[in-house]
């Protein structure tokens, strides 16, 4: 069979018409898959977020609230103008504060370079003191967060822009069982006492050859990483101790050993009798931890592990606490960190001459504070 040109023309425009059509029909159909994706975004986001508030004193729930006040507007920290939420420990700082289109090449090495008047490949860099823009800040708090102990038990973030007060429960109400005609419902008053959030400086200083800054292609990775890790370290160095120093908190009455899962046992049953839950962690010292870790069944000889009651438990440990003690409970409701300032840096030129090296000034303000002493619970070892 032959055809004609006009035949021929006029199936070639016949299947680009159902080519197009069907072009149209995948890009609408992709279209709307990817409202759909941002729709079950949003509410993911919405949920993790009401979540977080809700397990704020004071913050009440966000589960149920209407579209007349949405999920934004629920227990968050005015800074600058912009509303920042309260953070759980699976949230980022840095969602708050995208990368600019614009500025957005900036890096601690270059202006670590730029300070030492080496050449830089971003556009602007400053020299001197400089506060790090709020991208790059909220970042490297985000790796302070990731790397404290304190946080990744559940300890929520709360950014201030200056000194804040939260409420803390001392005590609460008691309940009367009220017999008809008799006059015996008491007045019970729960009683609150301010916390004033406003943390002092931490500061780190790192000693940096020129030799060094010019000749590392890793410089940005190294710094961020470095002073992160030193932060994290006496962020919870500075919180373990005062959550310990806390006397509101309850704390083991008779020996309970931090080295053997029997002694953790002990000390849970010590909590439920305080009415207080399961611990969702535990934090405790790297021999204590290690001891645990390498228990035997004394039969079988396998490791034994944490108990089955415990098995949703997280078990952390950290240099900065001391061997023969240990911290459980619900860090989400007992402890929170402030975070005043953003990160600043500052670079003081040949600050060690004798050594031919640069002194990189890294500091900020963040700070951990008791808010429910009673979903926490301090494990001893020894009693005195």
């Amino acid at each position: 069979m032959s055809y004609s040109q006009e035949d021929v023309s006029k199936m070639l425009k016949e299947i680009g018409t159902a080519h197009n059509e069907m072009r149209g029909k995948v890009e609408n159909r992709m279209e709307n898959y990817d409202k759909e994706l941002e729709a079950i975004k949003k509410q993911n986001d919405a949920l993790e977020t009401a979540l977080a508030r809700s397990a704020f004193p004071g913050g009440g729930s966000s589960l149920g609230v209407s579209s007349a006040a949405p999920l934004s507007d629920k227990f968050a920290v005015d800074i600058g103008g912009r509303k920042i939420p309260v953070l759980a420990k699976g949230d980022k700082l840095a969602a708050s504060y995208p990368i600019p289109s614009e500025g957005g090449d900036w890096s601690i090495a270059d202006f670590v370079r730029g300070s030492m008047g080496l050449k830089v490949q971003a556009s602007v860099i400053e020299r001197g003191a400089a506060t790090v823009p709020l991208f790059i800040g909220s970042q490297i708090v985000d790796m302070v967060r990731a790397k404290a102990r304190i946080v990744q038990a559940g300890a929520l973030t709360i950014p201030i822009e200056g000194p804040t007060n939260i409420c803390r429960i001392v005590s609460d109400p008691t309940v009367t069982e009220h017999t008809e005609s008799a006059n015996d419902i008491n007045e019970s008053i729960p009683v609150f006492a301010p916390v004033v959030m406003d943390p002092k400086t931490l500061a780190v200083l790192i000693p940096l050859s020129l030799e060094i800054v010019q000749d590392s292609p890793n410089l940005d990775a190294a710094l961020r990483q470095s002073i992160s890790a030193a932060f994290a370290l006496k962020l919870d160095s500075l919180s373990i101790a005062k959550i310990l120093a806390d006397t509101a908190i309850p704390t083991s009455a008779t020996s309970e050993p931090t080295d053997t899962w029997a002694g953790t046992l002990k000390a849970v049953g010590s909590m439920l009798a305080a009415n207080q839950g399961l611990p969702k962690a535990l934090i405790c010292g790297p021999g204590d931890y290690i001891a645990r870790a390498g228990e035997l069944a004394s039969t079988a000889g396998s490791w034994l592990g944490a108990p089955p009651v415990l098995k949703d438990m997280l078990d952390l440990e950290t240099s900065g606490m001391t061997d023969g003690f240990a911290i459980l409970g619900n860090f989400e409701l007992g402890f929170g960190i402030a975070v005043r300032q953003a990160l600043t840096l500052e670079v003081v030129r040949w600050g060690k001459p004798g050594f031919g090296s640069h002194i990189l000034v890294a500091f900020a303000r963040m700070a951990g504070y008791v808010l429910q002493p009673n979903h926490l619970y301090n494990q001893v070892d020894t009693v005195s």
